[in-house]
């Protein structure tokens, strides 16, 4: 039980601000290196960049759509257990008022 609920901790969701200091400044130096190397590098820092460009919207769109759909899986399991819940209450109520019929019919024929 110990191994699954250190899985569970590790498995959390990390969300990542993209508007804070580290990552803009990291933007800034990494456009103020390619501006400085644009002279050596000609035509691959183009590349580069595109590369680069690419792997980013790919991820920001990727990471998206996995919590979306994480998101929906959960609310459904959160559904179906809810509803499996409901009908064991129903059940037992059910189970409980027969029962209680039963009890009923013997104390009236007695």
């Amino acid at each position: 039980m110990p191994a699954r609920r250190r899985r569970r901790r590790d498995e959390q969701e990390v969300e990542f601000d993209f508007f804070t200091f580290p990552v803009l400044f990291a933007l800034a130096a990494g456009a103020l290196i390619g501006i400085l190397l644009l002279p050596l590098l000609g035509g691959y820092a183009f590349l580069l960049a595109l590369f680069g460009t690419s792997f980013g919207v790919f991820h920001l769109i990727s990471h998206w759509a996995r919590k979306r759909f994480a998101d929906r899986r959960r609310e459904r399991e959160e559904e179906a257990e809810r509803e499996r819940r409901a009908l064991a209450a129903r059940s037992a109520a059910a189970v409980e008022g027969e029962r209680a019929a039963v009890r009923r019919r013997r104390r009236r024929r007695a």
